[in-house]
């Protein structure tokens, strides 16, 4: 048997690799090699012809990897992230575009880009002013075909933005401007509000205050327009909630004599009558770290200061935080994660999702996905979703005290006939914005 299949062999040219070869002759390695290549190379062809597959088609198998770039928009010199300063060399807080907690996102993007044959980058576009805002998204969106961008700019650029982008196929998510006025006057559906509004950060801390039967309240309100702003939305939450303000002081931050009953903290809470906790809105922050401690009668603050609304807390130790809160310190060079950065990195965290959750590279199917009832997880414990009526962001909102989370908005009691988190902020019956209709 043995004898009969080695003269097939000898007898087959195809086989001629594998003729015995004269005593005392050696193969060389590299004969061998072409030998095993080139049976391995019929073996595949074959295989190939059996399925039926020519080689071009094998090529064409694997579909080219594709990019998606989201578009970052800032402000050169954005006054909102100055360091605030109690004078010329004292540094109270130091602040800096969230951009940051944008790249946090695009890094954790990078497990999936085999898995969604697509390769996430962020592209960064800094102007000059508000007004450059609006020009820069739209030669953006016409000469690199970016559809989604997030929009690090104060309340005055959005506007104009709206406006050139209306109608097109573009998502904008505002990051930082936490203005009521977007969700309800403005009311556009390119849209996508992943900061907390002021009505939403008022009403969780109202909330909180209602669940200590803190009711009557004492407001100390700054000169700035923002503060006038907070004072309105917290009045609003005030109402909301079953609360009073007993008194609304106005204050003037400095240390001019003859201003001392608008400077002078204990003389702005001597007043008629009892109130459980002081209010304070100060954007400008100088007069507001002067309160505690300071008022008239030991009472808790609130606001500015000691206990404040805020989307993310660098304390926040629950949900997954304490891993995106080291990732971020590691991407911006040591820097503690805040309200901004948060929102930042969720945006970038819902674009990549919504390309994972479709498998499809339509930007139809992927804003559908964005702007439907799926929930995206935030590590705030309830996830988050977009409302239909204003594009705002649904989430919790932390109670933080300079070193720890106090609680959690939504809180425990204050209920919903469809969502808790509905009750932060405008719920669709108390909003003028209803796109969803």
């Amino acid at each position: 048997m043995i004898r009969f299949f080695a003269h097939r062999r000898r007898r087959n040219p195809q086989h001629a690799s594998l003729r015995p070869l004269a005593p005392g002759t050696v193969r060389s390695r590299s004969c061998r090699a072409k030998g095993a290549r080139g049976f391995a190379h019929a073996t595949l062809a074959a295989v190939v012809t059996f399925l039926g597959f020519s080689a071009p088609a094998l090529a064409q198998a694997t579909p080219p990897r594709q990019q998606v770039s989201i578009g970052y928009v800032e402000i050169e010199g954005d006054p909102r992230y100055e360091p605030v300063r109690g004078f010329e060399r004292l540094v109270l807080k130091t602040r800096d575009h969230p951009f940051a907690g944008a790249q946090v996102g695009i890094d954790e993007a990078a497990a999936l880009v085999r898995v969604l044959n697509t390769q996430f980058k962020l592209e960064r576009i800094t102007v000059k002013s508000p007004a450059e805002v609006a020009p820069a998204v739209t030669a953006a969106l016409e000469a690199r075909g970016i559809r989604f961008f997030l929009i690090d700019a104060p309340a005055e650029a959005f506007k104009p933005l709206a406006a050139a982008a209306k109608g097109r196929d573009v998502l904008l998510f505002n990051v930082s401007a936490e203005d009521d006025a977007l969700r309800r006057e403005l009311c556009a559906g390119e849209f996508v509000h992943v900061i907390p509004s002021l009505a939403m950060r008022t009403d969780a801390l109202m909330q909180y205050l209602a669940s200590r039967k803190w009711r009557d309240i004492l407001v100390l309100e700054g000169p700035l327009p923002g503060d006038v702003e907070t004072v309105r939305a917290f009045t609003r939450s005030a109402q909301k909630f079953g609360a009073r303000i007993v008194a609304d002081q106005h204050f003037k931050a400095g240390t001019d004599p003859r201003e001392r009953e608008q400077n002078n903290p204990a003389l702005l809470s001597a007043i008629r009558g009892n109130y459980d906790v002081v209010f304070v809105a100060d954007e400008a922050f100088d007069f507001a770290r002067q309160v505690p401690y300071h008022t008239v009668l030991p009472r808790p603050v609130v606001g500015s200061i000691d206990l404040e609304p805020v989307a993310w807390h660098w304390t926040w130790e629950h949900n997954g935080a304490p891993q995106v809160n080291s990732r971020f310190e590691k991407k911006s060079g040591g820097r503690r994660m805040e309200s901004a950065d948060w929102a930042a990195w969720v945006a970038v965290k819902m674009v990549v999702q919504a390309m994972l959750r479709t498998r499809s590279a339509e930007f139809a199917k992927q804003r559908e996905f964005i702007l439907s009832d799926a929930g995206f997880d935030g590590d705030k414990g309830l996830p988050v979703s977009v409302r239909p009526w204003d594009h705002q962001v649904r989430q919790a909102v932390l109670l933080a005290a300079p070193y720890t989370v106090v609680a959690s908005a939504p809180l425990e009691g204050f209920l919903h006939r469809t969502n808790e988190l509905d009750t932060l902020g405008d719920d669709e019956p108390e909003t003028s914005c209803h796109m969803n209709k």
